[in-house]
């Protein structure tokens, strides 16, 4: 069914998905901090700690989930209605809401200013994280496989 797509907006200003996205922000941020400060040329933990930080923002944490948001939001045949409010072109009986596939005839893309930008990256980290669960999922089934035949949990 055509439908127009308007880009979504998250509730309570997106607090719920830098809530979920959290473990990978903070875990890859520790990591990041700690290769910093091993090849930072200066001896100050605090500055190290303040440079590292700023530039875990500027490098990863911003580029990284604005792409992910613009990639997943671009593909909406792919990623059926990931960031997107659907408004069916035709009418749709309630019954028949969650079983409809939608085709995508139009999209509206919210305007561009900081909080929509941070609300885009935030969103783009869910994406991030969710696919690296799904990855994770796939590749430990030969993981599993590899160890089991050299006799691990025999």
């Amino acid at each position: 069914m055509r439908a127009h797509l308007v880009e979504a907006t998250p509730g309570a200003g997106g607090r719920g998905h830098w809530v979920l996205s959290a473990p990978a922000i903070l875990f890859l941020g520790w990591l990041w901090l700690d290769l910093f400060r091993i090849l930072s040329p200066f001896e100050a933990r605090t500055i190290d700690f303040l440079l590292g930080a700023l530039a875990y923002v500027v490098l990863i944490l911003l580029p990284f989930g604005y792409g992910a948001h613009r990639f997943v939001t671009s593909l909406p045949g792919i990623f059926q209605q990931a960031g997107w409010t659907v408004q069916p072109l035709e009418p749709v009986s309630p019954e028949e809401q969650h079983v409809v596939r939608y085709i995508c005839a139009s999209r509206e893309r919210a305007e561009t200013n900081a909080e929509r930008i941070l609300l885009r990256v935030a969103q783009g980290w869910v994406y991030l994280e969710i696919g690296a669960i799904l990855v994770g999922a796939v590749a430990m089934v030969p993981l599993f496989f590899s160890a089991v035949e050299f006799g691990f949990g025999r």
